[in-house]
């Protein structure tokens, strides 16, 4: 055994894992799990404090004295350590290597990865003709001293197809290989790795890698899962990829891109990123409780993806293994509890804050409106001085049938009966109970209504549709019981499932008289409300009146017939306001009286009080109307406004015209599409620690600051995303380039440098090559963060251009590849097995960017999940060249994710990924014999192969082998294959309609310039070609 052990033992190599795995449960950071008040994890607690049995933990250089040593080679089950209840043991060895450490005098280290990297020296190697650049030194210096040579390089079929489907996601063409094979100038290979970074296809390679850290999907997730549209911001990502956007640029846009200075369009974009969590839109839900899922979700996802922590175990107690507090924790999700957002989204469609994304005619014409828009106010408030100069408006009188001008629903409640009331506006509709019995009080002008039951609201059909560039007014006599909770007092807003879209005048818990015009909350609306309160047990006259402005400032308040000062809440409208359904059409919702549609949050806005005399006007009252129907004197500084309202005929015309143009520009700006972005609120919101991660138990508040063991937030920066990004890239940040480097590393060689990349903490794994590593992070960063020179090192090293034979002692002595004595193999992605099959066949829809697709899927799994989404009931297969797209712009829907693609791992993004399993199933031979995608590219692919090699079956069979694996069988594969063709052929010549059945899968027409049979005998080939290994192996 000690011949085994390790000459010079070291702390985080030998020691920390054992002191992690065994006994930091109770012995490590989690001072709730703290047993016997013993710091194993820390200098200072194993070796200098003195325990209260007396002597120190461990002793340099001492093992006799040393307690550790006594606890861990004790035969007393009370005395010895590990307990035996913990299930846990230290071997012999393990003993060993502790007490060799001692012995050499226990020298303490930081935890390795907690270190910021240097850049080490290159180590020389023997064998100087191999290596291709610097990393090869690192990989055969290692190689060498295991006694090991490198395997050859790989023959030039399979590295020009491993190196495509590396840097594209694509097999090379046959031209493509052709060409390679032929090109025996000096750099050939090097030329190929520049053509295949400068392809548009590398940029969606990379994109499918970013998708699964960013937990990117088409819907919101949980038990609605209705759909989302997220693609621009996938689009931007490729895009960013392809311009090589450096990589600290690349990921401090998408953390804070609105947070810059004069933040462009595209930086906004960016920050979809952090808005790709599942959302929830279950009705029943706590608002807060889901929202600060959602800032832990960005937090746990910023932790694994870029610092390779997994901090989400210290949501609900400080971490067990790595030394992040509980309080740590919650100080990095600070960053990201100031989104203006809620807990509980629509069924469908995106949740606020939003950012638009005209197409360049779309702007442009909107420009054009808004400019008209100015232009007409502008001429309004000149027309008005104008008057005013001239003084013609004195003594004005308004019309004796004034304010019957545009009144289109009026309730004076004198005649209510039981269950209706009429409405007192020539074919106005009547308004209508919701199952209560209506009472009538005396009230300011005959009788009033009582409204004293959940049901006894009012509902008005067809009445108060009124769209954002509508003015309107609502006057009303109220007398509330009391104060204390949201109560409605009319309006056609809705409830979650259409984002709460209408408006609505009600009074808010403290009796504020106050208005909103939602498109949808939280980020497209305006809120105005009352400096003071309206008085509970007494009448009081309120009226509300709006200019159809889209502008806080349109919204006028009266109480008692006097305008009263407002607060602005909120004053951010610019789209529609008229009610639609759950598909977003347009349609009429009944104005209710007394109670919300459970506007917010589950809040039924109930009013409990009465009412009377009630009007809704489709324009701007006066304020000398408002005082009129007050009952009220006027005043003569009403008159102007009066005037002209009344009498100026210009005055009108221009409103007119206003209206219009706001019109215009209101159907223009519905049709631009959103996306969720990241929005800072104003103030900033408090954050707390959570006791137990419990959103309904907070205790002491923290402030934005990261973790200490990485480094405390400078004083330099800001407190904001923008200054958390910018530490992730500081220089003396140990994790962030480290942490990419290898996830890159992953993407080629198939396993990490670090094989745990989701964890670089004491539970993680060990770098196999911890000097490369560090050698990769300093030059990355050197470089300016330069991807695709990174990437190119990679695939231009002699380590990547290995072959992958393997013999069967280094396959017994590294079966996993680890020290990286032979090239990488690996199965394909879900999505490269199924554009192989497309390419191979000639389907493939080559084009980047745009919305997702659907493609083939079996029937009838999204109908049993729900019918919560009503754009999401059913799967609507796509036709077309939507069918043969790339799989990165398939559909995602994180409760029912494609089938094929899950069979082949491809994870539901439900939360950040930053390794995908590789399982090998006998579901996955099924569904490459039987999924209509791949029957059909089996089929297309044989039709393709007669056409382009009509000279014999042989040379089809060969053209077909070459498309779908990139390489040339042997003769025995080709034998074999023509065995099969004549079997089949003969089989097919028997029985047509086998041909029938088979032809009738997918979408493709069969062409009908080819012989029947013969087609239907070489797909009966292609898909055992399909099904070779080498057409969904990288090797």
């Amino acid at each position: 055994m000690l011949a085994r052990l390790p000459e010079r033992v070291d702390y985080n190599f030998h020691i920390k894992p054992l002191l992690s795995d065994r006994c930091y449960a109770c012995h490590g950071p989690d001072d709730n799990a703290r047993q016997g008040d013993l710091r194993l994890y820390t200098k200072e607690g194993a070796l200098l404090t003195k325990l209260e049995s007396g002597g120190h933990a461990i002793v340099p250089k001492r093992p006799g004295r040393s307690k550790v040593m006594h606890r861990i080679t004790s035969k007393d089950a009370e005395t010895v350590m590990p307990p035996p209840e913990s299930n846990l043991t230290l071997s012999d060895y393990e003993i060993a290597l502790i007490e060799r450490w001692i012995k050499q005098g226990a020298e303490w280290k930081p935890h390795w990865a907690f270190i910021p990297p240097l850049l080490p020296p290159v180590p020389a190697v023997e064998n100087e003709d191999w290596p291709q650049n610097n990393i090869d030194h690192f990989i055969l210096a290692r190689l060498e001293r295991e006694g090991l040579t490198p395997a050859e390089e790989a023959d030039r079929e399979r590295l020009l197809r491993r190196v495509t489907l590396d840097l594209t996601g694509l097999p090379p063409t046959l031209e493509q290989i052709d060409d390679f094979l032929t090109d025996i100038r000096p750099g050939a290979y090097e030329r190929v790795v520049d053509r295949l970074l400068a392809s548009e296809n590398y940029g969606e390679r990379m994109a499918t890698e970013w998708m699964d850290l960013s937990r990117y999907a088409d819907s919101h997730g949980y038990h609605a899962d209705g759909i989302r549209t997220m693609w621009p911001w996938r689009d931007w990502v490729i895009k960013a990829f392809n311009e090589n956007m450096p990589y600290d640029q690349f990921v401090t846009w998408q953390f804070a891109g609105d947070l810059l200075p004069n933040a462009s369009r595209e930086q906004v974009l960016a920050t979809g990123f952090h808005r790709n969590h599942p959302m929830t839109a279950e009705g029943g839900v706590i608002d807060e409780e889901y929202r600060l899922e959602y800032v832990a979700d960005r937090t746990n996802t910023t932790s694994r993806a870029f610092l390779g922590l997994t901090m989400e175990c210290a949501r609900c107690h400080d971490h067990k293994f790595d030394p992040v507090s509980q309080a740590e924790y919650f100080q990095l999700s600070a960053f990201f509890n100031n989104v203006n957002e809620l807990g509980m989204t629509g069924d469908d469609g995106n949740a606020g804050p939003l950012l638009m994304l005209p197409t360049p005619e779309e702007e442009a014409e909107l420009e054009k409106k808004r400019d008209r828009i100015e232009e007409l106010e502008a001429a309004l408030i000149a027309h008005e001085e104008d008057v005013k100069r001239v003084g013609t408006y004195m003594e004005a009188q308004v019309p004796e049938d004034g304010l019957g001008l545009d009144l289109v629903s009026y309730f004076p409640f004198d005649q209510t009966t039981g269950d209706s009331t009429p409405n007192s506006v020539p074919d106005g509709k009547e308004g209508k109970t919701g199952g209560g019995t209506l009472t009538l009080v005396e009230g300011p002008s005959g009788k009033a209504i009582n409204f004293d039951s959940d049901y006894d609201f009012l509902q008005v059909a067809e009445a108060g549709n009124f769209e954002r560039s509508d003015p309107f007014s609502v006057t009303v006599w109220l007398r509330p019981d009391t104060s204390g909770a949201y109560t409605r007092i009319v309006g056609n807003a809705f409830h979650k499932n259409t984002y709460w879209r209408g408006w609505e005048v009600y009074l808010d818990s403290l009796n504020h008289l106050s208005v909103r015009l939602i498109h949808a909350l939280p980020h497209n609306y305006l809120h105005v409300r009352s400096t003071d309160p309206i008085a509970a047990k007494d009448w009081t006259h309120i009226a509300v009146t709006y200019d159809g402005s889209s502008r806080a400032d349109g919204v006028h308040l009266h109480v008692k017939g006097l305008r009263v000062p407002v607060v602005i809440e909120y004053d951010k409208l610019y789209k529609s306001i008229l009610p639609v359904d759950g598909l977003y059409r347009l349609t009429s919702r009944p104005m209710r009286i007394g109670r919300s549609y459970r506007a917010f949050g589950g809040d039924d806005g109930i009013f409990l009080g009465d009412m009377d005399e009630l009007r809704l006007y489709a324009r701007t009252l006066t304020t000398s109307d408002i005082t009129t129907l007050a009952g009220v004197p006027a005043r003569e500084e009403d008159e102007l406004a009066a005037y002209l309202h009344y009498h100026d005929a210009r005055y009108g015309r221009l409103l007119r015209e206003l209206k219009e143009a706001r019109v215009e520009e209101n159907t223009a700006v519905n049709e631009v599409m959103e996306v969720m972005v990241m929005e800072e609120m104003t103030e900033p919101r408090p954050t707390h620690i959570l006791e137990r991660g419990l959103y309904d138990q907070p205790r002491n508040q923290v402030h934005p600051e990261t973790p200490e063991v990485l480094g405390l937030l400078p004083d330099s920066l800001p407190p904001t995303r923008l200054g958390l990004a910018q530490w992730l890239f500081s220089s003396e940040q140990p994790l962030t380039a480290r942490v990419a480097v290898n996830r890159y590393w992953l993407m080629f060689f198939g396993q990490g440098l670090v094989v745990t990349p989701e964890d670089f903490g004491s539970q993680g794994a060990l770098p196999s090559h911890p000097a490369l590593l560090d050698y990769l992070a300093v030059t990355f960063m050197e470089s300016g963060y330069d991807v695709k020179a990174f990437i190119k090192s990679i695939v231009t090293s002699a380590s990547y251009r290995q072959s992958s034979v393997a013999s069967p002692a280094l396959l017994e002595f590294d079966p996993a590849n680890v020290l990286l004595a032979r090239g990488p193999k690996h199965r394909l992605t879900a999505e490269m097995v199924r554009d192989n099959a497309l390419a191979a066949g000639g389907l493939l829809v080559n084009q980047v960017g745009g919305p997702s697709v659907k493609p083939y899927q079996p029937p009838g799994l999204w109908i049993e999940k729900g019918n919560f989404s009503q754009f999401l009931l059913h799967y609507k297969q796509d036709e077309g060249d939507a069918l043969y797209r790339r799989s990165l712009y398939t559909f995602i829907r994180r409760t029912s994710p494609p089938p094929t693609m899950l069979v082949f791992d491809a994870p539901d993004r439900s939360t950040c990924f930053v390794q995908r399993q590789n399982t090998n199933t006998p579901l996955q031979a099924l569904v490459l014999l039987n999924d209509p995608q791949f029957v059909e590219a089996s089929r297309a692919l044989a039709e393709r192969i007669q056409r382009e090699a009509p000279e014999s079956v042989t040379a089809q069979i060969q053209r077909g082998f070459r498309l779908a694996t990139g390489r040339t069988p042997s003769d025995q594969e080709v034998s074999l294959m023509e065995n099969l063709y004549t079997q089949e052929k003969e089989r097919f010549a028997a029985r047509p309609a086998d041909i029938d059945s088979l032809f009738s899968v997918g979408e493709l027409v069969a062409d009908a310039s080819l012989d029947r049979t013969n087609t239907a005998a070489l797909t009966m080939v292609t898909q055992l070609i399909l099904n070779h290994d080498e057409a969904y192996t990288k090797r």
